[in-house]
């Protein structure tokens, strides 16, 4: 079950709460070097008050002899302030990854930006016309008004087409013919 902020706010100290409401804050430009940091601070955390939950869990069974006795309180709040701080992390962990898909992505499209601009360059040393200039970057997400689509790349699109209304067809005579 998910813990809300107001709600952690009861279990929290303030630089704990900091921690938590920066992993619900969206507005904060992430670097990778401060969500791992933030990271490594929530999974302490987390670890800290998971052992602290196991320890008193042992000590009490120790001590009456039954799994539940005086301290269910300590092992209760133990046991939320271990559940909010692995939230937290779960919530930076998915940020960090956003944040690499991203990066991957621009680096990825900056690398297919240079070979089509260095296989241009080559195609046009090959015929002898001297190599178009590049053309401006373009906005992520926006289409060209008109894509450029091979000679070949067209014929298999009309072959396949063809294909599909014969298909359709053969389909449409044996259901006129039953």
């Amino acid at each position: 079950m998910t813990i809300s902020l107001a709600s952690a706010r009861k279990w929290c100290n303030a630089s704990e709460m900091m921690l938590v409401s920066a992993s619900f804050d969206r507005d904060i430009a992430w670097t990778p070097t401060l969500l791992r940091a933030k990271i490594e601070r929530a999974r302490k955390l987390r670890d800290k008050h998971r052992d602290q939950k196991r320890q008193m869990k042992r000590g009490n069974r120790a001590a009456t002899g039954a799994k539940v006795g005086t301290q269910v309180t300590a092992i209760a709040v133990a046991d939320k302030r271990a559940q909010i701080f692995d939230e937290a992390l779960a919530r930076f962990t998915a940020k960090l990854e956003k944040l690499n898909a991203q990066r991957k992505l621009a680096a990825l499209k900056a690398a297919t930006a240079a070979a089509v601009q260095k296989k241009r360059a080559a195609q046009a040393a090959a015929t002898g016309r001297r190599a178009a200039p590049a053309a401006p970057a373009q906005r992520v997400g926006k289409r060209s008004a008109a894509p450029t689509v091979s000679a070949a790349a067209q014929l298999k699109r009309k072959n396949q087409m063809a294909r599909v209304r014969a298909r359709n067809a053969r389909n449409q005579a044996k259901r006129d013919a039953r």
